[in-house]
């Protein structure tokens, strides 16, 4: 039969064998609460990552969509400004970008905007080829001699006021000059004229009615 010391020594092991499985319990539970509150918010950020890709996928659609019209119209427009045999069809798209962002591809195609806009208004710093002066020359000394001999056939009649048209068709000749330049270097260059150019131009038409004066007189 067991003793006293024997029953107390087995319900103090008993008590410590109890209060050691509830602090296993306790622990579980806690790990368990922990674990569960982890994966809860692991759930939470991977929808998030979703939701945020998701907004990604739909903003980068949305660009492309928007960067391909604003190309295509632009290339359009391009090839009405220098002729669509020059630019020929668009061409394919470069190396994408790892890490487009729109404002700044909005921003590139705004300042492509602007500069075929300048272009169309001949507001570029762009030099046409030298040999053009020596053509302004030929288009100036051309129409002064037009307008001598436009200016002559004119003093042929034996009208009062023939002089007065003969000498405004020189003058007009002259000032036709500047032009028939920028309308030629808008078309064949899609710039304006500059001024060594236009120089060229009005010099050689000058030159040109001064050279013919002689035959103005004896038109006269």
């Amino acid at each position: 039969m067991a003793t006293d010391t024997e029953y107390a020594d087995a319900v103090a092991a008993y008590l410590a064998e109890r209060s050691s499985a509830e602090e296993e319990v306790r622990a579980a539970e806690t790990a368990y609460r922990d674990e569960a509150e982890r994966l809860t918010d692991a759930v939470a950020a991977a929808r998030a990552a979703r939701d945020e890709a998701d907004r990604a996928s739909v903003s980068a659609s949305t660009l492309v969509a928007e960067t391909d019209k604003t190309v295509a119209a632009l290339w359009r427009s391009l090839g009405d400004f220098v002729g669509h045999r020059r630019t020929g069809p668009a061409p394919e798209p470069g190396t994408p970008d790892p890490e487009p962002e729109a404002e700044r591809v909005r921003a590139r195609l705004e300042r492509s905007e602007r500069l075929l806009a300048l272009a169309r208004q001949g507001e570029l710093p762009i030099e046409a080829p030298r040999h053009t002066e020596v053509t302004a020359a030929l288009i100036g000394a051309g129409l002064g001699t037009l307008a001598v001999a436009v200016a002559l056939w004119i003093l042929r009649d034996d009208s009062a006021v023939g002089p007065a048209f003969a000498a405004l068709t020189l003058f007009g000749g002259v000032g036709a000059g500047p032009v028939a330049l920028s309308v030629w270097l808008s078309w064949q260059y899609r710039v304006r004229p500059r001024p060594g150019q236009v120089l060229a131009c009005v010099g050689a038409s000058v030159v040109a009615v001064c050279a013919l004066a002689g035959a103005f007189m004896r038109g006269l």
